[in-house]
């Protein structure tokens, strides 16, 4: 076959030049009927002349889902044999250094079959050697569905022939159904037989209307990821619409996608573009895709690809709508304990090549903490170099590159805290890795490259909230008590953190000058644990901790604060990052100044309290004006005063 790259490029307009030698095929344009063109056509610069010397070309090749395959036939090949410096690579993914397939050179003339989101074909070249007649190469590409061996489920309500997704994919009943002449295309997807999988229009047989109902559990929430559609009519004829809901209301409508637009998967770089992503906000979804004329050709076909997830808020956490795997655990309405693993096992996750960063917070409610444990690690990258140091204050991940190019695991508390972070060879004789707060914990799993065919690693971690009031924030109105930290029952895994930020406000509605008392038989460094003393800010964002007044570690083992007079509301702070839980008594005592002895000034501002002055400066006032009354009345009714 002999077919030269200009004639290759008008026959494929569909084919992007992205720079001198720079190609991208997609699986949906190269695909025609019997009545188009053939199959897509990949060749050498010049052929089927001699290349020109020092060349590297990269002809990208990308599917829509996973259920394609691709077949490349080089049915010309003419290289030096020894596959030093010309030479044909093939990638598993869209750079050269994803893994290597295969290496062709000297005539191997092959016909290769392969899947998968992206493949690199990378020709290179050095300097023209004898006997200068070196022309390259030319090959085909077609992209065809996988073959399976499950049968097509029985359609119950119409005859009509269909062809689904999988076995898993059901006909809708006669309560969906609108009319018998879309019901070749409506499509029920269940949460109970599947939690996720992918969905493409092309695959079933054409109507002017078809729809997809996601039907999840009870608890279910529906995740729904849009990688490729094409609408092509003009002036919104072809409309895709996101239902939140089972039936088709117009009220429920949260995107309309009007004709003529092309999304696709990848840009012009063969690099993921943002996904159009949909959660629901109950238990079911409804997609529906009108079209007004059946194609002449695949080719021409208007479609939709994506993916979709049935994601269990009572299990999994409760979904946040703004990323693509964060999640949140309450205290209040999750399960008391439980299992998280990693995510990207799900087939949203399938259009992404590049980093990963997903999030899965805890937050413990009142007069709760929160405990995870992280049991098992598989399979972390070990480049670029990173090792895990753990001692007293925590587990670190020590590089001396970003730590966003570094797979890695985080355990981060408050105000971005770190716990542990776990990257690199981490040996499992380290393991468990275990922190329990009193404030939120989240699990941070990142990947500096994931792709769909070469996911990240692997985590298997438990959680648990717990019931326990030694921390929190606490507000003491009385005028002296004690505060002790109760003894916990240490785990039995070394590599176990507790981390405290807990708040006490003393606070008095009249004036008094406030003692503390402080000790503690630890030796324990400044940084594993300190109390510090605070004056009282109005400001919630930082737990009213105003102006630091005094700090005390334990290792000064006893000291006495006499605080200034009329400081009647402090804020009294507990920090702790530490393997051993603190030990310390905190005693405080106040001398109170009566209101009829002494009253000068305001008392300082209190939570929720009310200053004393708002009761007691008017009774004096009144007090002081009858006394005045009475005065004058004894002068006039005295003797002297008969007298006159």
């Amino acid at each position: 076959m002999s077919v030269r790259v200009e004639e290759a490029k008008n026959d494929n307009k569909q084919l992007w030049l992205k720079a001198n030698c720079d190609w991208l095929y997609q699986d949906f344009a190269c695909n025609k009927s019997e009545l188009g063109a053939g199959p897509c056509v990949l060749a050498s610069p010049s052929y089927p002349g001699v290349y020109p010397p020092h060349r590297q070309c990269k002809y990208h090749i990308t599917t829509s889902n996973e259920n394609i395959q691709v077949r490349i036939s080089f049915t010309a090949l003419l290289l030096p044999q020894n596959c030093k410096t010309d030479y044909i690579s093939i990638y598993q993914g869209s750079t050269t250094s994803s893994p290597l397939l295969t290496t062709l050179c000297g005539n191997q003339r092959k016909t290769l079959e392969y899947s998968g989101l992206n493949l690199l074909i990378e020709f290179r070249c050095g300097a023209q050697i004898p006997p200068f007649d070196y022309n390259g190469f030319v090959a085909t590409l077609k992209f065809f569905q996988k073959t399976t061996t499950t049968e097509a489920p029985t359609t119950v309500t119409h005859p009509a022939p269909r062809t689904t997704m999988s076995n898993l994919i059901l006909p809708l009943n006669e309560t969906i159904m609108s009319t018998p002449e879309t019901s070749g295309c409506d499509i029920l997807i269940s949460g109970n037989n599947t939690r996720s999988g992918h969905f493409d229009t092309r695959e079933h047989e054409w109507h002017p209307i078809c729809r997809l109902v996601f039907q999840g559990r009870q608890t279910d929430v529906v995740h729904v990821s849009f990688f490729n559609y094409r609408l092509r009519t003009s002036s919104c004829k072809s409309v895709i619409e996101v239902i939140d809901n089972s039936v088709e209301d117009k009220r429920s409508i949260v995107e309309r996608i009007c004709s003529p637009i092309v999304k696709q998967a990848r840009d012009q770089d063969s690099r993921s573009v943002e996904q159009k992503m949909f959660l629901s906000t109950g238990s079911t979804m409804m997609i529906t895709f009108k079209r007004p004329s059946a194609p002449l050709s695949t080719n021409e076909a208007e479609f939709l690809a994506g993916a979709y997830f049935f994601h269990d808020e009572q299990i999994s956490g409760t979904m946040q709508p703004d990323g693509l795997c964060d999640v949140r655990f309450n205290g209040l309405n999750s399960p008391l304990a439980g299992m998280i693993d990693n995510p990207g096992t799900q087939h949203l996750y399938w259009n992404i090549d590049g980093p990963l960063s997903c999030r899965q917070q805890f937050v413990p409610a009142t007069n709760q903490s929160i405990t995870i444990k992280v049991q098992s690690i598989e399979k972390m990258s070990k480049e670029p170099n990173c090792v895990t140091q753990c001692g007293d204050n925590g587990c670190r991940c020590v590089s001396a590159s970003p730590l966003k190019t570094i797979d890695h695991l985080m355990l981060l508390a408050d105000n971005n805290l770190n716990v542990a972070c776990l990257c690199g060879s981490f040996q499992s004789e380290g393991l468990p890795v275990s922190a329990r707060t009193w404030g939120s914990l989240t699990v941070i799993y990142s990947v500096a490259h994931y792709t769909w065919t070469k996911k990240g690693f692997g985590f298997s971690a438990s959680y648990a909230f717990n019931t326990d009031t030694i921390c929190g924030e606490h507000i003491y109105t009385i005028h002296s008590g004690e505060i002790t930290m109760r003894n916990l029952t240490p785990p039995e895994n070394l590599n176990h953190f507790y981390q405290q930020s807990c708040i006490w406000t003393l606070h008095s509605n009249v004036e008094r000058q406030l003692e503390l008392d402080i000790t503690s038989n630890q030796n324990r460094p400044c940084t594993a644990w300190n109390i510090s003393i605070h004056e009282y800010s109005s400001n919630p964002n930082n737990q009213h901790l105003g102006e630091l007044i005094h700090i005390f570690c334990s290792r000064d083992n006893h000291k006495l604060y006499q605080l200034p007079w009329k400081l009647n509301t402090v804020v009294v702070r507990l920090f702790t990052l530490s393997r051993t839980l603190p030990q310390f008594k905190i005693k405080w005592k106040s001398q109170v100044v009566r209101p009829n002895t002494r009253f000068v000034g305001a008392p300082s501002a209190a939570p929720n309290a009310v200053s004393s002055t708002d009761y007691l400066e008017p009774n004096s006032m009144g007090l002081l004006y009858m006394l005045l009354i009475l005065s004058k009345l004894c002068f006039w009714c005295g003797p002297s005063g008969l007298n006159r």
